[in-house]
C-alpha cells in the first residue's frame, strides 16, 4: 500500500513516502528487523526501510491537486472557487468532509484544478477548530494557500490573538496563543491576491 508516515525513534521525525509493509522486511544483509511499522521508499531490496510511527499513517489516494500533487488521507486541501473558498479534510481513499459545513463528498467530485494541498491534520491537528472557531463566531474564514510558507514563495503569516490582540509573524499556522489561549486569525505580512482577482501576486 502506498502510504506515508513519520519516522520513528528519531529526535526529529521526518515524513517517509514509500510502501506500507506489515510484515517486518530483512535488511541488506538478511537480518530481521524487530517488529513494528515501516515504509519501504525503495530502491536496493532493504536499504531504503524506515520505521514510522503508525499514528501519522497516511493511505495515498488516486487523487492529485492542482500542481499535480498525490493527495494523501488527513490532507487539508484549499477547495478555491472565483467566489468563495472551503477547506477539506480527505477522510479515506475515496471521501473528504468539509471543515466547516462536515459535508461528506467523494473525492473524485473536486476537480483537480480548484484544490490544492495546504497542509495535513498530522502535522496541524488543531486547524479545523480554529476554521470553526471563526464561521462560529460571524468571522471571516482565513484565506490559507498553505499552513507552512517556510518554502513556498508566500510572505510571512500574520497572526492576531482574538481575545488578547497580540500579533505576531511565522512561517506555521498556530491556532492558539498559548499565553491566554485565545484563537488567532490569520493574514499576510503582506497582501496576496486570491484566484479570480486580479493576478496572484504581492502588493
Amino acid at each position: 500500500m502506498e502510504a506515508r508516515a513519520k519516522s520513528s525513534g528519531t529526535p526529529y521525525p521526518i515524513w517517509v513516502y514509500g510502501e506500507y509493509l506489515t510484515e517486518p522486511p530483512k535488511r541488506p544483509n538478511g537480518a530481521l528487523r524487530p517488529v513494528g511499522h515501516y515504509i519501504d521508499k525503495g530502491g536496493y531490496p532493504g536499504a531504503n526501510v524506515y520505521a514510522v510511527d503508525i499514528s501519522t499513517l497516511c493511505k495515498g489516494t488516486a487523487a492529485v491537486d492542482g500542481r499535480g500533487s498525490r493527495i494523501y488521507t488527513q490532507d487539508i486541501l484549499l477547495h478555491e472557487a472565483e467566489d468563495e473558498i472551503g477547506y477539506f479534510v480527505v477522510e479515506d481513499e475515496e471521501t473528504a468532509v468539509d471543515v466547516v459545513w462536515g459535508e461528506i463528498v467523494a473525492l473524485g467530485r473536486l476537480q483537480a484544478g480548484d484544490i490544492s494541498i495546504v497542509g495535513n491534520t498530522v502535522d496541524y491537528p488543531d486547524f479545523i477548530e480554529g476554521m470553526r472557531y471563526h464561521v462560529e463566531n460571524g468571522l471571516n474564514v482565513p484565506y490559507l494557500p498553505s499552513l507552512d510558507v517556510m518554502a513556498t514563495p508566500l510572505p510571512f503569516l500574520k497572526m492576531t490573538c482574538l481575545k488578547c490582540g497580540y500579533v505576531t509573524l511565522g512561517c506555521c499556522y498556530v491556532a492558539r496563543h498559548k499565553d491566554c489561549g485565545g484563537f488567532f486569525t490569520m493574514d499576510f505580512a503582506t497582501k496576496i491576491y486570491r484566484k479570480g482577482e486580479k493576478e496572484k501576486a504581492f502588493a
